[in-house]
C-alpha cells in the first residue's frame, strides 16, 4: 500500500476498534477508556512513548500513519521519534502489521490503545445460538405515553420468556408497537444480515436480524383505561403479527415460525398477558 491508502485503511480501522481501559480489557463507554500523557514538543515523555509501543507492539516493525502523504512501515524507533517530532501538530495512529491492535496520540498528548475489531459484511448464525426477542414501543406521543408505561416491562419479560432455539438463520427479532397514531403505515418484515448498534459501545453491528412493526386501532386503544384491557388487547395484536413469521419461514432458513408462535402464546398466558 502506497501511503494515501495505508492512511484511508488507518482511518478505516480507527473508526472498527474497541478501546481499553485501566486494566487492559475492553472499556464499555468512553469514561472507561483510560488515556496517557505523554506531552509534547519540549514535554514529550519519549520513555513513555516507547514503552508502550514496545508493550503493544510485538513486530519490530509497525505501521506510522501520520496523514495521506506521510504513512507507512516502519521500524519501531523511527515511529517514536517521528511522535516526538510531529505530535504537536498531527494526530498519529500506529498498527501492528497483523492489523489487530492499535495506538491512537492525538495532538494534545495523550494516547489510547485499542483492539481492532472485524465485523464481516454478513455471517451465518453460530450454531446453538438462541433467538434473541425484542418488542419496543418508543415511536408515541403524550396520548399513547400510558401504554408505552404499561407494556414496557412486560415487553422484557415476555422477550426472556421466548429465548429459545427456533432453528434457522435468525438471531435477533425486533417487534415495534408504534404509538403514534400520525406516522403513515408500519413498515413489513424485513431480514438483514447486518445492523449497526449505535447504541453499543463494543459492538458496533449484530447480525441475522429480523424486524417489522406493528400498528394498533388508536380508536379502540383510546377506550382502554385498565392495565389489564391494555395488555390483552396489546399482546393480542402483536400474537396475531407474528403470523409474519410464518410467511417467511423460507427466507429465514427453515425458521420454525409455529413453535414460536406456540410459545408466545403459553408465555402470554402464563404471565397473565393474554
Amino acid at each position: 500500500m502506497d501511503a494515501k491508502q495505508l492512511y484511508r485503511f488507518y482511518e478505516s480501522k480507527f473508526h472498527l476498534t474497541n478501546w481499553l481501559n485501566e486494566d487492559g480489557e475492553l472499556a464499555q463507554s468512553d469514561g472507561e477508556v483510560k488515556w496517557y500523557y505523554c506531552g509534547v514538543g519540549d514535554d514529550f515523555k519519549n520513555e513513555i512513548v516507547s514503552h508502550a509501543i514496545d508493550h503493544t507492539f510485538t513486530d519490530d516493525e509497525v505501521y506510522l500513519c501520520i496523514s495521506s502523504s506521510n504513512s507507512s512501515l516502519v521500524i519501531k524507533s523511527i515511529a517514536i521519534q517521528e511522535i516526538g517530532n510531529t505530535l504537536h501538530k498531527k494526530e498519529i495512529g500506529v498498527m501492528d502489521k497483523s492489523l489487530t491492535k492499535i495506538i491512537h496520540f492525538t495532538q494534545y498528548g495523550v494516547f489510547q490503545s485499542g483492539i481492532i475489531r472485524e465485523f464481516p459484511k454478513s455471517r451465518p448464525k453460530p450454531a446453538g445460538k438462541l433467538l434473541e426477542v425484542s418488542f419496543h414501543a418508543n415511536i408515541l406521543d403524550k396520548s399513547t405515553q400510558k401504554v408505552a408505561d404499561v407494556v414496557h416491562e412486560r415487553f422484557r419479560n415476555l422477550g426472556r420468556e421466548l429465548h429459545d432455539d427456533y432453528g434457522g438463520s435468525m438471531e435477533h427479532l425486533w417487534i415495534d408497537l408504534e404509538l403514534l397514531e400520525s406516522r403513515p403505515k408500519p413498515y413489513p418484515f424485513r431480514f438483514q444480515k447486518r445492523v449497526s448498534l449505535p447504541a453499543s459501545y463494543t459492538e458496533f453491528y449484530t447480525y441475522n436480524v429480523g424486524h417489522y412493526s406493528v400498528r394498533p386501532d388508536f380508536e379502540k386503544l383510546r377506550g382502554l383505561s385498565s392495565e389489564e384491557a391494555i395488555c390483552k388487547y396489546v399482546f393480542s395484536l402483536l400474537y396475531d403479527s407474528t403470523q409474519i413469521l410464518v410467511d417467511n419461514q423460507k427466507k429465514l432458513g427453515g425458521f420454525d415460525a409455529i413453535k414460536f408462535r406456540s410459545n408466545f402464546l403459553s408465555a402470554c398466558e402464563k404471565i397473565g398477558y393474554i
